[in-house]
């Protein structure tokens, strides 16, 4: 029984190594028969599609449908994905029999601004410019009104974008932020000033120093305040002093 066990087992054993052999040597002669992509986001929106990706690489004049597994060269469709500005890094570019996977991360964008030039671009979670991009349909914070950098390949905010990226990023850590303050705008005083999604009234908010708790003060006087007495109440709200909100009345 043991000598029959033994066999069995042997045989079995062989059997699995006979067939990834023949796999190991069929599988390289065989065709590319289709690409699939799994792209990653932080955004609902995806920048770069399979169609996009398929597009840049005939314009690179990289094949990869129809020919031999062992014949397509992985390291020119990374390097495109690579360059791509929205691509934060791509994960891996593989064969899985005769279908090309491809995995990649996309860069998280946090900000749409409109710059005194009447360009406009995306910031990421980085501080890196991005190029615009008409597939961007999140509806993201806005930034405008007194900046001059201009979108330029690789570069990334100056001082004078600091104090509204990083406002967005407190904005964007809180869900209620988010729905109540959509426009950041850098007023003519390099002051930076909030508009919120309801009432007719300015928010002076100045810098970035103390983000954190100046929002914290505007959600209480919107929560606790103008709630009761009505959004269009006062003129202006000056959240630039510490643990206070001053209101003007119209």
């Amino acid at each position: 029984m043991k000598i029959a066990r033994f066999v069995s087992i042997f045989v079995l054993i062989s059997a699995i190594c006979v067939l990834m052999i023949l796999a190991i040597v069929k599988i390289p002669n065989q065709k590319c028969e289709s690409i699939k992509i799994t792209p990653h986001s932080q955004n609902e929106s995806i920048l770069v599609t399979q169609h996009d990706l398929e597009q840049m690489m005939a314009d690179a004049r990289v094949e990869v449908l129809g020919k031999k597994v062992k014949e397509v060269q992985l390291e020119p469709i990374s390097e495109i994905l690579e360059n791509n500005p929205y691509v934060e890094k791509v994960n891996f570019v593989h064969f899985s029999n005769n279908k090309l996977l491809i995995d990649y991360t996309l860069k998280e964008i946090v900000l749409h601004v409109f710059n005194a030039k009447g360009e406009h671009y995306f910031v990421d979670s980085k501080g890196y410019l991005l190029p615009f991009s008409p597939k961007m349909t999140d509806y993201l914070p806005i930034a405008n009104g007194n900046i001059q950098q201009s979108y330029k390949k690789g570069s990334k905010i100056n001082k004078q974008l600091l104090p509204l990226f990083t406002i967005c990023q407190e904005i964007n850590k809180d869900d209620y932020y988010k729905a109540q303050f959509r426009q950041l705008y850098l007023n003519d005083q390099h002051q930076v000033e909030l508009v919120s999604s309801v009432g007719h009234h300015v928010i002076l908010f100045g810098d970035e120093t103390n983000a954190a708790e100046k929002l914290s003060n505007l959600k209480h006087v919107y929560q606790d305040g103008l709630t009761h007495l009505g959004y269009d109440r006062y003129a202006q709200l000056d959240a630039r002093f510490k643990n206070r909100i001053i209101a003007q009345k119209k």
